[in-house]
C-alpha cells in the first residue's frame, strides 16, 4: 500500500508539471490570460485554466489506480472502479463549464445551472447506491454547489487554493487510511499530488492561475471524497475540519454583502483572506497563515476522528471558534496597527 501510494503522488505531480509546461505557453500565445484589473489581487497578465495541468495529473493517477486495481483482484475489482469513475466524469464536467467560463465568461444563472444539474445527478446515483433518501440528495447537491463555488470564491491569491488543496487532500487520504478505505485514500493523494505539481507554478511570481477550470475541478473533487465519507459514515466533524475556514470565509461575506444590499453576483475583493493581503501581507504569507489554521482545524478533529462523536471530543471544537475569531480579526488588527504607525509618523 505504501508503494502504491506513493507511485500515485508521484504519477500526479509528475504529469501535472509536464501538463502544465506543455499548455501554459500554449495559453499564453492563445491569449488564454488573465489581465489585472482593479479587482485584481495581481499585478501582471497572467495565465488563466492552469487548472487544466491539475485535471491531467489527477486523471493519470486516478487511472493508474484503477489499473493496479484490476491487476490485483481481476473481475472482482471492476466494482470498486464505479467511484473513481464517477470521480473522473464529475470533476471533469465542472471544469468544463470553468473552461467555458475562462475563454467566453458564461452568465452567472448558465454557470449556477450547470453546477446544480452535476451535483444532482451525482447525488441521486450516490442514493441509489445507498440508503440515503431524497432529503439527502437535496442536501447532497445544495453542499456540492457550495464547495465548488468556495472553492471558486477564494481562488484570489497566489498559492492560496492549491496550498489549501493540498491540506485537504492529505487530510482526507489519512481519513481514508485510518477507516480502512483506500480507494478514497488513492483519490485524496491523486488530488493532494495534482495540486502539489501545479504549486511551483502559482507562487511567488505565479506563471498561472487555476482559473474557473481548475477551481471547479478542485471544488468537485473535494465534494466528491467528502460526500463519499459521509456515506462511509465518517463524522462530519471530521470531513468539514480542512474545508471550515473557506466555507466560512465564503458564507460570511455572501451574508454582509447581502445585508448591505450588494448585488452578489457582481465581482468584488471583500473576503476575509483580500482584506488581509490589502492589508500588508503578501500572497504567500495569506496563503501560509491559511494553510497552517487549515492544519491547526484538522488536527483539532483527530479525537473526533479517532473517537466519533462523544461528549469528550466536543471541546476539541470549541478551539475552531478560536481559530475562526482570529482568522476574522486579522486584517481589522493589521489596518489599526498600521493606521497607529502612520499617526505616529
Amino acid at each position: 500500500m505504501a508503494l502504491q501510494s506513493l507511485v500515485i503522488l508521484i504519477v500526479a505531480s509528475t504529469v501535472t508539471m509536464i501538463s502544465a509546461l506543455i499548455v501554459f505557453p500554449l495559453m499564453r500565445r492563445a491569449g488564454i490570460v488573465d489581465i489585472p484589473s482593479h479587482r485584481s489581487s495581481h499585478t501582471q497578465v497572467t495565465v488563466r485554466g492552469g487548472g487544466i495541468a491539475v485535471g491531467c495529473g489527477i486523471t493519470a493517477a486516478t487511472v493508474v489506480a484503477m489499473i493496479w486495481n484490476l491487476s490485483e483482484h481481476g473481475v472482482f475489482g471492476i466494482g470498486s472502479t464505479l467511484i473513481p469513475v464517477a470521480f473522473l466524469l464529475l470533476t471533469w464536467c465542472y471544469s468544463t463549464i470553468g473552461l467555458n467560463d475562462d475563454l467566453d465568461s458564461l452568465q452567472p444563472i448558465g454557470r449556477l445551472l450547470g453546477q446544480v444539474i452535476l451535483a444532482l445527478v451525482f447525488s441521486a446515483c450516490i442514493a441509489i447506491f445507498s440508503t440515503h433518501g431524497i432529503a439527502h440528495i437535496l442536501a447532497f447537491t445544495i453542499i456540492g454547489v457550495s464547495v465548488v463555488n468556495a472553492a471558486n470564491f477564494v481562488d484570489g491569491l497566489n498559492g492560496y487554493v492549491a496550498g489549501w488543496t493540498i491540506i485537504t487532500g492529505a487530510w482526507f487520504a489519512f481519513v481514508g487510511f485510518w477507516n480502512g478505505e483506500n480507494d478514497v485514500m488513492l483519490l485524496s493523494l491523486a488530488l493532494t499530488g495534482a495540486a502539489a505539481g501545479f504549486l511551483p507554478f502559482n507562487i511567488g511570481q505565479a506563471r498561472a492561475f487555476l482559473g474557473d477550470t481548475g477551481s471547479y475541478g478542485i471544488g468537485a473533487a473535494v465534494f466528491v471524497i467528502a460526500v463519499w465519507l459521509f456515506v462511509l459514515g465518517v463524522p462530519i466533524v471530521v470531513i468539514i475540519a480542512p474545508m471550515i475556514f473557506v466555507l466560512f470565509d465564503v458564507g460570511l461575506t455572501l451574508v454582509l454583502r447581502l445585508f448591505r444590499g450588494e448585488n452578489i453576483f457582481l465581482p468584488h475583493r471583500q473576503h476575509i483572506y483580500q482584506r488581509i493581503q490589502q492589508a500588508g501581507w503578501t500572497h504567500g504569507r495569506v496563503s501560509l497563515f491559511h494553510a497552517a489554521l487549515c492544519v491547526l482545524a484538522c488536527v483539532l478533529a483527530i479525537p473526533t476522528l479517532l473517537s466519533g462523536n462523544v461528549a469528550t471530543t466536543y471541546p476539541a471544537h470549541v478551539f475552531w471558534a478560536g481559530l475562526l475569531a482570529l482568522y476574522v480579526l486579522l486584517p481589522l488588527w493589521l489596518r489599526k496597527r498600521d493606521d497607529a504607525g502612520t499617526v505616529l509618523t
